[in-house]
């Protein structure tokens, strides 16, 4: 903050990026300090001393410059110790990792200091993907080669996977509130009559589906698609002949909308 007249202004630090512009509308666009200055709405002082830092560093501030403040409590070893622990393993809790900082490296710290260093390191708590440990890539891109040569069209692929919901499946985990005040929803807790989903995806997209309620079986599965995916491709091609399997026991559908409520045919 700068007192300019009988006003303060606050001056808002310069960041690295637009540093960087100055070398390059210097060096490579020959543009003089006064051009720079006008183009980029930056002080001469500031200009000369990037270039300054550019001809004896080769970056265009100080590297030997310290921040002013109290120092570090975390030694560098300390910090690529971190590093390693959340490298081996990524769902360590925070006090655990303030556990081995006591155990291992003799260093007391609390945890908001922990989680400074971590946001500072650029880390932050997220949600778990979770890969499967019997996962083999060497298969996989065998799989992915066989289908390369089975499948010449890709028109021909077709992707099923079953979705489900219940009265609990709308309700959402985080909300907004006042601080300081719980944020309260009233909602169901029993989850009453369950209904399965069973999408057939291709290029086209969603070309029939069917609701059941409860869960599938694999019989049920296998019902749904010789009632509902290989009926429809042989009625396509004019084979579709007399079925004596019972019909599915799906929830009835609706013929006002035709996306949703009929089945789709694919193009020909």
């Amino acid at each position: 903050m700068r007192l300019v007249g009988h006003r303060f202004i606050i001056l808002m630090p310069v960041s690295m990026d637009l540093k960087a512009q100055i070398l390059v509308l210097f060096h490579q666009q020959r543009f003089n300090v006064k051009k720079i200055c006008g183009l980029l709405r930056l002080k001469k002082t500031l200009v000369y001393k990037t270039l300054q830092y550019a001809r004896a560093y080769g970056v265009p501030y100080n590297p030997h410059a310290h921040k002013p403040g109290r120092r570090r409590i975390l030694s560098q070893g300390d910090v690529q110790f971190i590093v390693a622990l959340l490298t081996r393993k990524h769902t360590i809790y925070i006090d655990e990792i303030q556990e081995q900082l006591r155990n291992e490296r003799g260093v007391a710290i609390s945890i908001p200091t922990l989680w400074c260093t971590l946001h500072r390191l650029h880390y932050s708590c997220k949600g778990v993907s979770v890969r499967a440990l019997e996962r083999n890539d060497l298969l996989r891109s065998a799989f992915m080669n066989k289908i390369a040569d089975e499948v010449m069209n890709p028109d021909m692929l077709m992707f099923v996977d079953e979705a489900a919901r219940d009265k609990r499946t709308s309700g959402r985990k985080k909300g907004w509130s006042v601080v300081g005040k719980r944020c309260v929803q009233r909602r169901c807790f029993g989850r009453g009559e369950r209904f399965s989903i069973l999408p057939i995806l291709t290029l086209d997209g969603i070309i029939t589906y069917d609701i059941i309620p409860g869960s599938v079986t694999s019989a049920r599965f296998l019902q749904f698609l010789c009632e509902l995916v290989v009926r429809v491709f042989l009625h396509v091609f004019g084979l579709l002949t007399q079925c004596e399997d019972p019909p599915l026991q799906s929830l009835p559908r609706s013929s006002k909308h035709p996306c949703f409520g009929q089945l789709q045919y694919p193009p020909l």
